[in-house]
């Protein structure tokens, strides 16, 4: 049986009643999870510690809050700046298909974000200047030790984009960029720390929509508003891996909680997963 870790002061012990929980919730998926306190960094959590802090992933769709939020921190995009989606493009020879509906009106940073729109995301990943990316995800705590897990952690690799379809690329979240899960949830507790911010607005309107009208729909949990993020993606060695991430709720974030997962798609398999986590959890059965 793979341990749930719960966080006490400095301290890390199994805690019986969240490692039931998390197991009934995660083990028959095979997948990771953890649930992380926003205000004190503590992990209240974790489902599959050893592999939460030393497998390296790409993160897919995931990273797009950080880089939309990196764009309207640097006045790179306009909170209301609209581009028609083409439904696919092509980057370094590869091809990627938007998979949401095809959209009368032309998508902005909020409606992009939780229809996940690739081209949207590439066509202004543009901007950024060499290694502009990059920062801003390590400031965002991305290939970094986050101490989160009592197991030997691995840093991510976040490499300096050169040229355009470097940035494009890094932008998606393709590898070489690669995360772990538990720098994944302490990325998105970056996130929520500034969603009160007014820059932040539009981030976190899209995540909100990811969960109630986007790709994030079975992350819902009924009495709270969720915000968060699915993730679809393929490894060098051909695995499918799923990710959800987010934090509720919305408005006044108290958790994150990031899954990852073999699957087919995060909208699938990870978001799932995502929403009963926070269903335990509001219900007082992970805390």
């Amino acid at each position: 049986m793979i341990a749930v870790l719960v966080a006490l002061g400095n301290s890390i012990r199994a805690g019986a009643r969240s490692q039931a929980s998390l197991d009934r919730l995660v083990e028959p998926a095979q997948g990771i999870a953890l649930l992380v306190d926003v205000r004190t960094r503590k992990s209240l959590g974790v489902h599959g510690a050893a592999a939460a802090a030393a497998q390296l992933v790409p993160p897919g769709s995931t990273l797009k809050p950080f880089v939309l939020a990196a764009l309207l921190r640097a006045a790179k995009i306009g909170p209301q700046e609209s581009y028609p989606c083409p439904g696919r493009l092509r980057i370094a020879g590869r091809s990627f298909d938007c998979s949401h509906p095809r959209l009368a009106a032309a998508l902005q940073v909020s409606s992009a974000l939780a229809y996940s729109c690739n081209c949207f995301a590439a066509h202004f990943a543009e901007r950024f200047e060499r290694g502009e990316l990059a920062a801003a995800l390590e400031r965002a705590g991305l290939g970094s030790l986050t101490g989160l897990v009592g197991a030997a952690e691995v840093t991510g690799r976040i490499p300096v984009a050169a040229g355009t379809e470097a940035n494009q690329l890094q932008a998606l979240g393709e590898e070489p960029l690669l995360v772990t899960a538990a720098e994944m949830a302490m990325g998105y507790r970056t996130l929520a720390l500034s969603a009160g911010h007014p820059e932040m607005a539009p981030v976190v309107e899209g995540l909100e929509g990811a969960v109630e009208y986007g790709t994030a729909q079975l992350a819902h949990v009924d009495g709270v508003r969720v915000a968060g993020k699915t993730g679809s993606v393929r490894t060098a060695s051909g695995a499918r891996m799923a990710w959800f991430a987010g934090f509720a709720p919305s408005r006044a974030p108290e958790v994150v909680v990031t899954v990852m997962l073999q699957g087919r798609s995060g909208g699938a398999d990870a978001a799932p997963i995502a929403g009963r986590i926070l269903q335990a959890w509001r219900a007082g059965k992970i805390a």
